[in-house]
């Protein structure tokens, strides 16, 4: 080729590509007309026709990715943003768009990427207090928390010595870093400096809400009762000030499982749920849906089960013998597992129950959703709620036409996501609708499933568990954080009143059975007479449990899973039954058994009745013989009905969701064969009497306890 041929060929590539760039800068401004308009449909088919025409200009890439997330086209959302921040690595506006939209999609590793690109890129003035901030949160998400609090230290210390922003900012980062430092350090169960962190927050900000829960409630962890009155005071002074808010104002993130160890409000434990799950709803990889029938791949119905305990926890430890004997003919089961493999047998048993199991515990959310959707899945049931390892936006997407909150948390979720809560006459009496956002559904005995299959290990002698063979042992085995001062008090009344009983607690940290000791002293009780129990593995636990003489529930949240175990062991507990679904759980288990009459509704009658059992000879005998018969013939530690009473209730949620029915109250009716059941039936017959049976035995035996008893103003 000559020369003029050469440069006659560059003239004209060069005027090709002057040509589509003025294209790409017609279609971007076009883009950002439409997209200013209401019309973002229109503005996308703009903004690719940019990034077509001129691919190297990051402007245009971003653009497309803030329409994209208009449109909840999420993956192509940030497909468009890394093009943006590869292109242009140091423009810090692309990489927090990018980071934003990672975190809100729960995608941690990605977050830490983003920002360490941009670090890298930007260098190390751009390693800002908020960038650390952002990188401790991501860390503590990702459970590495010892990393989180280097970052969350950073991040506070630039807040006092960074000139890079204005001081409001300054500030705002550093409540957010307070924050994030509590968290970090109650990982790492350095709880007294996290509630220290957690004040220091709502010292900056009167409007921090979750810090406030947060300083309660890693106080009570270590029965620090010092400050209990000052933290529940300034709490109750800052719920006051954000409930004068307008409405939808933001709310800092907080958890309404802090709040069950010591509130018995379940007017508030609803505003508080309602209040945490906007910020899952909004974050969630929304479609529009229509009502939808149930989906039944080959005649059968999938059920999807969500947790991060299919492993040595509690919750399977429930669950299995239930799931083992789900139909096989007529469901399947399909597990979202998002915890760990710890080998044990229990994990092996009970991921044998489900057809498919998908490991997704670094998953997004968004893809989360689409494998529940590719699934077919028909009832979807949350089983974490509040406690670790939810995941509120899958459910906030509304993958499955049923989805059910059930075992994982003791309240309502606070989201119209979730249609229903499975709970039985005794947790969620059809009366209290009005503290669930979800619609009540009641099994006919414990929502509470047991496996009769669980072991009875040879019981440890009273030397093996450090008790004195001559005394009468009172037990408390729940977790610190459910003593309440008030609970402690009473504890320490029987102690009084009957000089040759010992306390055991299940209390592994010496700071905290110190305080315990102190606070018994206050009482005059000596310290001989607290006995404390470490954390062992369940074999073990199972096998001291039998040398308690009586459990003593706490208030007012009672004994779940411990209160089952120690039942099975043949144990007598008694409890006080108050208006929280977290309250009601032991009475519900003692009901089921035929033993109401453990059930109190005030401290003083649970008191006297304590000292009585200690006092009347024969008395804890002949319960431990009805314990002994009622475990055997009771609905409570039988999986094989639970199982039956379960699908019976499964059904009835799908014959109204098949009949394009709003989910309805459905109480409590004992399992029968499925037949032509009405999808209204509520108004039936058989389900009155069944409500009014349970209706009349809640009113009589379960009533709410006298106002005296809450741990808090409310």
């Amino acid at each position: 080729m000559t020369n003029a041929a050469h440069k006659h060929s560059a003239r004209h590539a060069g005027a090709g590509l002057q040509a589509r760039r003025r294209d790409a800068e017609l279609a971007w401004k076009e883009g950002v007309r439409l997209r200013a308009t209401g019309r973002p449909g229109e503005a996308r088919k703009a903004y690719l026709r940019a990034v077509k025409n001129a691919p190297n200009d990051a402007l245009y890439w971003f653009n497309l990715a803030h329409v994209e997330l208009a449109l909840h086209d999420l993956r192509a959302c940030v497909a468009a943003a890394v093009k943006a921040t590869e292109l242009e690595p140091a423009e810090r506006t692309y990489s927090d768009f990018l980071f934003a939209v990672q975190q809100d999609r729960q995608d941690f590793p990605a977050v830490i990427d983003t920002l360490d690109r941009f670090a890298q890129a930007a260098g190390e003035a751009a390693m800002s207090a908020s960038w650390h901030a952002n990188r401790c949160y991501a860390l503590h998400r990702l459970g590495k928390h010892a990393e989180s609090l280097h970052e969350g230290l950073q991040a506070f210390a630039l807040t006092l010595v960074g000139t890079e922003q204005d001081a409001a900012e300054r500030a705002r980062v550093g409540r957010r870093a307070s924050l994030l430092l509590g968290h970090s350090l109650a990982a790492l169960r350095r709880e007294d400096e996290a509630a220290l962190c957690y004040r220091m927050a709502v010292d900056a900000d009167p409007l921090a809400l979750g810090s406030a829960l947060y300083a309660v409630h890693y106080s009570t962890t270590m029965c620090d009762w010092a400050s209990f009155d000052t933290d529940l005071a300034r709490l109750h002074d800052v719920l006051r000030a954000v409930q004068a808010l307008p409405p939808r104002s933001h709310v800092e993130d907080l958890s309404p499982f802090c709040l069950i160890g010591w509130c018995d409000d379940p007017a508030l434990m609803r505003w508080v749920a309602e209040n945490a799950t906007g910020a899952a709803a909004a974050r969630a990889p929304r479609w529009t849906r229509s009502r939808r029938a149930v989906p039944k791949p080959g005649g059968r119905i999938r059920l999807g089960l969500m947790s991060a305990d299919f492993h040595r926890h509690a919750t399977s430890m429930l669950m299995v013998q239930a799931l083992e004997n789900i139909d096989p003919d007529r469901y399947e089961l399909y597990f979202y597992s998002a915890g760990p493999d710890d080998g044990t047998s229990l994990r092996a048993r009970i991921l044998a129950t489900a057809k498919v199991v998908h490991e997704v515990a670094s998953w997004s959310g968004a893809r989360i959703v689409e494998q529940i959707e590719a699934d077919k899945i028909g009832v979807l049931f949350d089983l974490k709620g509040f406690t670790k390892g939810a995941r509120l936006d899958i459910t906030a997407a509304h993958p499955a036409p049923l989805q059910v909150a059930w075992l994982g948390f003791p309240g309502t979720i606070g989201s119209d996501h979730i249609d229903y809560v499975i709970g039985d006459p005794i947790v969620t009496p059809l009366e209290n609708q009005r503290d669930f956002t979800e619609t009540i559904a009641q099994l006919p005995h414990c929502y509470q499933p047991n496996d009769s299959l669980r072991s009875r290990p040879a019981v440890w002698s009273r030397a093996q568990c450090g008790l004195p063979d001559d005394a009468l042992v009172l037990a408390s085995f729940n977790q610190p954080f459910k003593i309440t001062p008030q609970m402690f008090g009473a504890w320490c009344r029987i102690l009084q009143a009957v000089p040759r009983a010992v306390l055991w607690m299940l209390v592994p940290e010496d700071a905290t059975r110190q305080r315990l000791c102190d606070a018994a002293a206050a009482q005059g009780i000596t310290s001989e007479r607290l006995i404390f129990a470490p954390f062992l593995e369940i074999e073990s636990h199972r096998a001291r449990l039998p040398q308690a003489d009586l459990l003593l529930d706490t208030f007012p949240c009672s004994g779940h899973t411990t209160a089952s175990d120690g039942l099975w062991a043949g144990v007598p507990l008694i409890t006080i039954v108050g208006r929280t679904f977290a309250a009601r759980v032991a009475a519900s288990l003692l009901h089921t058994l035929g033993l109401d009459e453990l059930v109190f509704e005030d401290i003083d009658s649970y008191v006297a009745k304590a000292i009585t059992l200690c006092q009347t000879e024969g008395a804890l005998a002949e319960l431990r013989g009805r314990i002994a018969e009622g475990s055997l013939s009771s609905p409570l530690f039988d999986g094989v009905r639970f199982a039956a009473d379960l699908q019976a209730l499964i059904d009835r949620m799908v014959a109204r969701q098949d009949a394009g029915l709003a989910p309805a109250p459905l109480p409590a009716v004992v399992a029968q064969p499925l037949t032509s059941q009405l999808v209204d039936e509520p108004n039936s017959p058989t389900t009155q009497a069944s409500t009014r049976a349970a209706t009349a035995h809640a009113s009589a035996s379960c009533a709410p306890p006298a106002l005296a008893l809450e741990a808090g103003p409310w």
